[in-house]
């Protein structure tokens, strides 16, 4: 994610860029929201096992909540009584990786991804989209 549509959004909502520790914490946090309302939505689908991983997450992600918090100049908007899109939980946690990413190495997601993929795949980035694109399925 294009982070400098995230930094302008902070900006509108007058909230701060924040560090790397806290960046993770809020992306772990929103990890929990996310299990949260997928197992909110999807739980009849969930077997015990899946429906017990899920609400792990969920606890996990409100106590990195709870310690983010207590970091001053920090304000949540915690949300955890409406979880019903799970699209907007995955969009925060989108967000938030990419938060993460910038603050602890000046790079987006999408960025370490093609990195990765070209080492996987023993190219060079700049060939990287060529080499996809001649196995992408019709």
């Amino acid at each position: 994610m294009d982070t400098k549509w995230i930094k302008a959004y902070y900006n509108v909502r007058g909230l701060q860029w924040a560090d790397q520790k806290s960046a993770l914490l809020f992306f772990l946090s929103e990890v929990g929201e996310l299990a949260e309302a997928y197992a909110e939505v999807e739980g009849a689908g969930l077997s015990g096992e899946e429906t017990d991983l899920l609400a792990r997450f969920a606890d996990l992600g409100l106590e990195a909540d709870e310690i983010v918090s207590r970091t001053p100049g920090w304000i949540r908007n915690n949300d955890r009584l409406r979880k019903q899109n799970i699209a907007h939980e995955a969009a925060d946690c989108n967000m938030m990786l990419s938060v993460f990413l910038e603050s602890y190495a000046n790079i987006s997601p999408d960025d370490a991804l093609r990195e990765k993929m070209a080492l996987k795949l023993s190219c060079s980035e700049n060939n990287l989209e060529n080499l996809l694109n001649s196995h992408r399925l019709p």
